[in-house]
């Protein structure tokens, strides 16, 4: 089986019994994780570690997972890049806002690899958000407006054209 084949399994494991959280559908959370890493698989400069952390980029934000773990199933690169998608907030007792701050310097100092892969999480996020009539609209407003901050202060100079379509979708 190769590693990014492992990596969906893992991730499916991981996120067993999960749903998404403005699904119609009652869609599993693995469908998530699932788009994303197939866009990362069809960017013209990804290659296999990135595809395999695009799998994993929730799992330890979001499972009993850890980083320690990922580094012992897929090496030391891929956990690095899970590191820097995995929000360093996670946790605190600060305002939203002041969190999301928080993630967004930490991201703003990341590599290109994660910074990649987070541009086509929060793509496919608002999409499914703004496809789907149960988000409410106040929570919608407000994750547009930290997408927004996001593409604007962390993730610029990644990809002009995906940067350029999270924007349009923030309006």
């Amino acid at each position: 089986m190769d590693r990014i084949t492992e990596a969906a399994h893992y991730a499916e494991l991981a996120h067993r019994g999960q749903m998404r959280k403005w699904s119609n559908f009652d869609a599993p959370y693995i469908t998530h994780p699932m788009r994303v890493a197939g866009m990362v698989m069809l960017h013209p400069d990804s290659d296999e570690d990135t595809v395999v952390a695009a799998w994993l980029h929730d799992v330890v934000e979001d499972t009993p997972a850890s980083i320690a773990d990922i580094r012992k199933a897929f090496g030391p690169k891929v956990a690095d890049i899970v590191d820097w998608l995995t929000n360093p907030s996670k946790g605190m007792k600060a305002l939203r806002a002041e969190r999301k701050k928080i993630d967004r310097e930490h991201l703003a100092r990341a590599p290109w690899r994660p910074k990649l892969i987070k541009l086509y999480d929060r793509l496919d996020n608002l999409k499914e958000a703004i496809n789907d009539p149960q988000t409410p609209q106040d929570f919608l407003k407000k994750y547009k407006q930290e997408s927004r901050l996001l593409v604007d202060e962390a993730l610029v100079g990644v990809d002009e054209k995906l940067e350029a379509e999270l924007r349009r979708l923030t309006e």
